[in-house]
């Protein structure tokens, strides 16, 4: 697809409520696993065959790395190394993992008792585990073959970063995209922030002046650092989505067109509490509220009508006509002209004609199209008549 030129969209699409998870939400690829409170404990949602399903892992769920859940077996002290359980999305199946020997501080017998040692992800090949100590000892993360057992230190750098679900778990960045350093205590540990590739761009995660962490977009072969917020954003290969400065919107970029959009969110999503998070998969976006666990489901941005060149005006004498500009996936159009910056009541057609009055105007239109995901508005470049 050609790159659009700098424009911004408005997209619409049907919110509704899939649930309440008091105590727990995880996503990961086109799966999101939330828990209920009650029975059956878990459900699981594959977007990608549209599909739900009851789990009940028996064990704490810490992580979801498809195929697999991670399981917390046992509440340990601390100098206790805490066994893990793999449940299997596809079979059911569970099996116990002990860490292998070899990470510092952790193996047994620990060296201190105050030591902390977990595992805090999982992915198709390996698991991450992560020692730290309240008495400020370096916090140590290793990663552990699932298969073989096999343990290996953390491979991550300026230009590498370590991929749970890749076999050679060590994953090099193309040319022009970098991780960034993250202050200490943040995520894991490690010094380094969190990359996520998204086909020629990625999103990593670094930190603003007053060391909270921030959301930046790079670019293969570009060297562009492009800040998009503060927090963490989701994302699949096709959009960004994140929350806005605001709670009663969200604010979004398609990639690889780089053109913004804007998600106004219905007043029953919005909440003083606002937002615990975004996640983001194939063919939904997810949202939960802060206070009350509420999950709400819409269309992905991707899924509703794209418009690839923004609508424009022409004039001939008095009268104007809103040229709809290119789109995908649509259905129908609508229009609306605002003249001075007020709505033009009425207008509903691509052709306004203004009256002789010569005081001074600045009119633009917009073109609404829809589809079954929802709706997006996309508004034309202003034209000054005198």
């Amino acid at each position: 697809m050609r790159l659009v030129p700098a424009s911004h969209v408005v997209l619409r699409g049907s919110v509704h409520q899939i649930g309440v998870a008091p105590t727990g939400f995880l996503a990961s690829g086109d799966y999101v696993l939330f828990s209920t409170g009650s029975n059956p404990a878990w459900v699981l949602i594959d977007d990608r065959l549209g599909t739900t399903t009851a789990l009940d892992p028996q064990c704490p769920v810490v992580g979801l790395g498809p195929p697999w859940v991670l399981c917390q077996l046992t509440s340990a002290p601390f100098g206790t190394t805490q066994d893990v359980e793999l449940y299997s999305l596809a079979g059911g199946t569970r099996q116990t993992v002990t860490l292998s020997p070899g990470m510092p501080y952790c193996s047994s017998p620990p060296v201190d008792p105050e030591v902390d040692c977990r595992a805090e992800a999982v992915g198709a090949y390996w698991i991450e585990w992560v020692g730290s100590s309240y008495h400020h000892l370096p916090t140590e993360v290793y990663f552990q073959n699932i298969q073989t057992g096999e343990l290996r230190g953390d491979p991550t750098n300026a230009t590498t970063f370590a991929d749970l679900d890749s076999p050679a778990l060590a994953q090099t960045t193309c040319p022009g995209v970098r991780l960034m350093r993250v202050p200490a205590g943040y995520g894991s540990g490690s010094p380094w922030g969190p990359l996520t590739p998204l086909g020629q761009f990625a999103v990593a995660i670094g930190s603003e002046d007053q060391g909270n962490p921030a959301a930046f977009l790079e670019h293969c072969g570009t060297g562009l650092r492009r800040l998009l917020s503060n927090g963490v954003p989701a994302s699949n290969r096709r959009a960004i989505v994140w929350q806005a400065a605001t709670p009663n919107r969200l604010n979004g970029l398609f990639l690889p067109s780089l053109q913004t959009f804007t998600i106004p969110l219905p007043s029953a999503v919005v909440t003083a509490t606002g937002l615990s998070g975004i996640w983001l998969t194939s063919r939904a976006l997810y949202l939960r509220v802060w206070e009350s666990g509420t999950l709400w489901r819409t269309a992905s941005p991707t899924a509703l009508p794209l418009n690839t060149s923004r609508p424009r005006l022409t004039r001939s004498g008095s009268t104007l006509t809103c040229r709809r500009g290119s789109w995908r996936k649509t259905v129908r159009f609508s229009y609306a002209w605002r003249v001075n910056g007020r709505a033009r009541q009425g207008a509903r057609k691509p052709r306004l004609t203004l009256g002789k009055a010569r005081q001074h105007r600045r009119v633009s239109c917009s073109v609404t199209t829809s589809n079954a995901a929802g709706t997006t508005t996309a508004s034309s470049a202003p034209l000054h008549m005198h």
